[in-house]
């Protein structure tokens, strides 16, 4: 798989808005699926929401080693009760420490869709590992929210469209947030292409470096 790397972080785009993140020993997960092979190497795996395409049990077993802490919006925990992991649950607005690193969990949700209301509690997550913040939205629309986003390293955005925020949002998103490198997700799989993150990239390489990985 195609990786990039940001001072001494290692970001794998496996599929949709699926991550793979290494630094110091320490991998992360960020909504694992359709994972090909059996890894087992997660210390810690972050859900934004319990959409099946977020939240997927049979692609946590693949990934998760026996001890991985599972840190998850609240609206997985029906989900997730069967799994033997420890699990933390976060509303947008909470944040908690593991193996230092931190996840501050953000609002996601849509304007003027159905598919992600606010009051469903989905979360973007900021997360801070080896003094690198790496901002992965979920599923969201351009949300006043994102403004008040500070410091962020590396913002991963969704670009497809119809039950997220499109290309052309994603690009006013970047003007928002500022970070200092954009990658592109949630296109290719479910809905969207490749298309739309090379728009997002022409759009947005006036205000950042973007990475299509």
């Amino acid at each position: 798989m195609p990786t990039f790397e940001y001072n001494g972080v290692k970001i794998e785009h496996l599929t949709h808005s699926a991550f793979r993140i290494e630094s110091r020993g320490k991998v992360l997960y960020i909504d694992p699926f359709q994972i090909g092979t059996f890894r087992k190497d997660a210390d810690i795996l972050i859900f934004t929401h319990d959409h099946y395409d977020h939240c997927s049990i049979e692609d946590t077993k693949k990934v998760a080693k026996d001890t991985a802490v599972i840190v998850s919006a609240s609206n997985c925990r029906s989900k997730l009760i069967g799994l033997p992991h420890k699990k933390i649950f976060l509303n947008p607005g909470d944040s908690i420490t593991v193996d230092d690193i931190r996840i501050d969990a953000v609002p996601a949700y849509n304007i003027g869709k159905p598919f992600h209301p606010k009051a469903y509690k989905g979360i973007g997550v900021v997360i801070t590992i080896n003094n690198v913040r790496i901002y992965h939205a979920g599923d969201t629309d351009f949300i006043p929210e994102m403004k008040e986003l500070k410091d962020i390293d590396i913002a991963l955005l969704p670009v497809s469209g119809v039950y997220v925020m499109d290309w052309k949002e994603a690009a006013a998103a970047v003007e928002a947030i500022k970070p200092k490198v954009a990658i592109p997700m949630h296109y290719g799989v479910i809905v969207g292409n490749i298309k739309d993150a090379e728009r997002f990239k022409e759009k947005a390489s006036s205000v950042c470096k973007v990475v299509i990985i």
